[in-house]
């Protein structure tokens, strides 16, 4: 038996060494993100070597976005043109080159520049990267792998969080720019997936890729789940249809395409980039007496922690769980920030004895984003798709994604203002208990079941899967 569990063990290495590296793509962009977390007071203070007003300051956070939104345009054409691995590897010059403008800025239209170039790298990282680990990953941990994205997306949100606040504006930037240099080099030797392989027709290539990473040196051991790929690209393909054509005229494309627009939303809707880009701000704004740099620093270990937990059970509890968990949790945390709030700034209640509620809430939801929410949606992307159509949809959601990142952190920074702390908290805790009654009714489970199983369940009369328990069980979109 230990022999067995031996041999499973290095069958999986290159596996599990090709998702790990592809996931310190998230590494920066967690960095990216977060940067902004405890730069912005000192961008905003009197003292500031780089002047700016409260709406250019909003302007730096909603940028990123707004390069997200236009490096996904190419993306659309060119994930399956040129192949998973090297865009992993192109997305690693936005973010080196970021971080160098970063370093050398003396204007806000430089820190423009450098966080648009982010948002570029950021949308190759979250399209590409759940594509990478889920086309090269077994079925029994492809859950598991997928979900380390989360934990290092999380390791370079508290990178940012620790060192920000202690450390000079450029020493943070030049420590910044070794981690995607780092990536680029490792990410250079790792495989290309086998169905990005076949799509391209590259039939011996794609067996040897499928050896390497299942730690076989013999074909025989490959062909049965080779015959499988196949078989999925095969399908996909020979109608040799326009992918636009696929995704919206075939029935279980179709609904795959729905249900990740609806998740997509809901991890912007949910307002987790304002929440996190302004997350400083928003403890300046509360009664605690616990200093605001210090608050996010827990924040960010809780949120590292809550990864490890969700890679741990992603596998044994599936998707849909964990994601309605996720979602109700975000409906009440920002349910309670907003009362917070409210009596904080419209009432004249003594709220001394309740500050620890805004870090307790904000403990809780990004716990719970981490758990589910943050990559999940990405992993869900990744396994629902067939190869032919998967850039087309990726890239198209993800538009969806960015822009309304645009506009829920330039609403957040506008309502606060003009309304009120609690204001965005309502609107994000109100779309979260819709988003939650959407996931239980639509969304199948994928854990546990082949790319064939997806696609069949997607495409059957009778969605998503249930017991039947009377004639109205059937749901259709």
């Amino acid at each position: 038996m230990f022999e067995t569990i031996l041999e499973k063990a290095n069958g999986r290495l290159l596996q599990l060494g090709a998702a790990l590296i592809a996931s310190m793509s998230f590494l920066s962009a967690g960095m990216s993100v977060s940067w902004i977390v405890p730069i912005l007071p000192k961008l905003l203070a009197e003292n500031s070597h780089i002047p700016m007003t409260r709406d250019e300051s909003s302007w730096v956070v909603s940028i990123l976005s707004i390069g997200c939104v236009v490096g996904v345009i190419p993306l659309i054409f060119l994930t399956n043109i040129l192949g998973r691995k090297a865009l992993l590897l192109l997305s690693a010059l936005p973010y080196s080159i970021g971080w160098c403008i970063i370093v050398f800025a003396a204007s806000v239209e430089a820190l423009y520049v450098a966080r648009f170039l982010f948002g570029v790298s950021i949308i190759i990282t979250f399209t590409i990267t759940p594509m990478y680990i889920t086309e090269i990953s077994e079925v029994g941990i492809r859950g598991f792998l997928s979900s380390s994205t989360q934990f290092f997306y999380s390791i370079g949100s508290l990178y940012e969080y620790a060192m920000g606040p202690y450390v000079s504006y450029n020493v943070l930037g030049i420590t910044s720019v070794i981690f995607p240099i780092a990536f680029l080099l490792m990410m250079c030797r790792m495989p290309e997936t086998p169905y990005f392989l076949l799509l391209k027709g590259k039939c011996a290539e794609a067996e040897k890729s499928l050896m390497k990473l299942r730690g076989k040196t013999d074909k025989l051991y490959v062909q049965e789940e080779l015959t499988l790929v196949k078989n999925v690209v095969e399908e996909s393909v020979h109608l040799k249809r326009a992918p636009v054509h696929d995704l919206f005229y075939k029935r279980s494309n179709r609904r795959a395409f729905i249900l990740i627009l609806g998740l997509v939303s809901l991890q912007q809707f949910c307002g987790q980039l304002a929440v996190v880009s302004y997350t400083t701000e928003i403890f300046l704004n509360t009664a605690s007496s616990l200093d605001a740099n210090i608050s996010v620093i827990i924040l960010g270990v809780i949120q590292a922690i809550s990864s490890v937990v969700m890679s741990s059970i992603v596998d044994r509890t599936g998707r849909k769980p964990l994601l309605l968990l996720s979602t109700i949790g975000l409906a009440v945390s920002t349910l309670v920030l907003g009362i917070y709030f409210y009596l904080n700034s419209n009432t004249g209640i003594d709220l001394t004895y309740f500050d620890w509620i805004p870090i307790v809430c904000l403990i809780v939801y990004l716990s719970l984003f981490s758990i589910a929410l943050g990559v999940l949606p990405f992993t869900i992307m990744g396994e629902i798709f067939p190869p032919n159509v998967k850039g087309l949809a990726s890239s198209s959601a993800l538009l969806l994604h960015a822009g309304t990142g645009v506009l829920v952190t330039k609403v957040f920074q506008i309502m606060t203002d003009d309304i009120g702390a609690d204001a965005p908290f309502w609107l994000f805790s109100i779309y979260c208990i819709v988003s939650a009654f959407f996931i239980a009714r639509y969304l199948p489970e994928t854990k546990g079941k082949t790319f064939s199983e997806i696609y069949e369940e997607f495409n059957g009369d009778s969605f998503p899967r249930r017991v039947k328990t009377g004639p109205d069980e059937v749901t259709k979109l």
